[in-house]
């Protein structure tokens, strides 16, 4: 039977998430929210996570299965996962807890010698197909280190964070030079606050109307939300959302879009406020006014399930560098952005043509 053996870097809400996906997808036909039922001859119940690399102390050691649900990672437990035998492994830290982090997360005593050789190592060991990064934004460093170790050890990447690595010339010609796919960056969620605004402009522009105004604010309650009330932290998110609109096809490098508080209380609960302000016929004035509430770690694996499958295809495929197509409909900050409509456009046609050489 066909597999995809799955490395994780970062054991926090999209992890869980991820892993309670898979584990749904095994035990009913239907999973819902799955764009794709197969993918280069994929399911999303033949992905198999085979390591995690985590610098938490109370994780590191732990079954996945407890790991995931382990504070303070606020992801919502929907389905039981059984004990996974597979272990958080200590990763290397350099970057990854900076800012408030450091409050709420203390690092394991080996984190701090871990290095490059030990992560290509480990993965090599674990015949990994694909290394996903959901390390915290603005853990630069940490994002490069799993990336090139990705690249040496040739294991397809995703890079999930908003850290710099389909825009880095230096590691995409590694993944080049290795024949090893790369996808980035910034994930995007499976019907988020960016996906929804990116549509609703495009719907806009199809109709002829002139944007004047708008914005995206962001509210919500994880360990994601409050690394990113550090304003150092959160300034790549910032670039990315923005490189988000900007595809979008409205001049974006004054709008105000998310990440924009962090409210406890709300747990993995993430709420969105969208403002458009635009001008039609007769220069008459419309206004979309939207609040919307998701869980947020959910709406993350819902693209993860999709790029993982075109990752281990494109392995397969013996396909190397950054994988463009798909990434317009995946990522916020891929190397070359389009709009929502041809982004889907030419993610149906990629999955597509990976249908026809399976």
């Amino acid at each position: 039977m066909k597999s995809i053996r799955v490395a994780l870097a970062g054991v926090g809400g999209c992890a869980s998430s991820l892993i309670q996906v898979i584990e749904s997808a095994r035990q009913h036909a239907t999973t819902a929210g799955i764009m794709y039922e197969t993918i280069g001859g994929y399911r999303v119940a033949d992905m198999e996570v085979v390591l995690a690399f985590e610098v938490d102390r109370n994780k590191v050691g732990l079954d996945l299965a407890k790991a995931i649900v382990t504070p303070p990672t606020a992801a919502v437990a929907h389905t039981y996962v059984p004990s996974h035998a597979v272990i958080a492994e200590a990763g290397p830290v350099l970057d990854g807890i900076d800012g408030t982090l450091t409050g709420v997360i203390e690092p394991h005593a080996m984190c701090g010698s871990i290095s490059l050789g030990d992560v290509a190592r480990r993965l090599t060991e674990t015949r990994s197909d694909v290394l996903v990064c959901v390390v915290p934004a603005g853990a630069t460093m940490a994002v490069q280190m799993y990336a090139r170790a990705a690249a040496r050890a040739a294991v397809a990447f995703i890079n999930a964070t908003p850290e710099p690595v389909v825009h880095e010339p230096e590691l995409v010609r590694l993944f080049s030079d290795s024949g090893t796919p790369l996808l980035g960056d910034d994930l995007r969620s499976h019907l988020g606050a960016t996906t929804l605004h990116t549509a609703l402009i495009e719907l806009m522009h199809s109709r002829g109307l002139i944007i004047e105004n708008t914005y995206q604010l962001n509210v919500g309650g994880n360990t994601d939300f409050m690394n990113l009330s550090d304003p150092q932290r959160a300034a790549s998110k910032l670039r990315s959302k923005r490189s988000a609109l900007q595809a979008s096809g409205i001049d974006a490098h004054d709008i105000s879009a998310g990440p924009n508080g962090y409210v406890q209380f709300l747990g993995d609960t993430k709420t969105c406020f969208i403002r458009i302000e635009a001008r039609s016929v007769l220069d008459s004035l419309l206004v979309f006014d939207i609040r919307m509430q998701t869980e947020d770690s959910p709406n993350a694996a819902g693209v993860l399930v999709t790029a993982i499958r075109l990752a281990k295809a494109a392995k397969d495929q013996r396909q190397g560098g950054v994988i463009d197509a798909p990434c317009p409909f995946l990522f916020k900050h891929p190397s070359r952005g389009a709009p929502e409509s041809v982004g889907l456009r030419m993610l149906d046609e990629y999955v597509n043509s990976m249908a026809a050489a399976t």
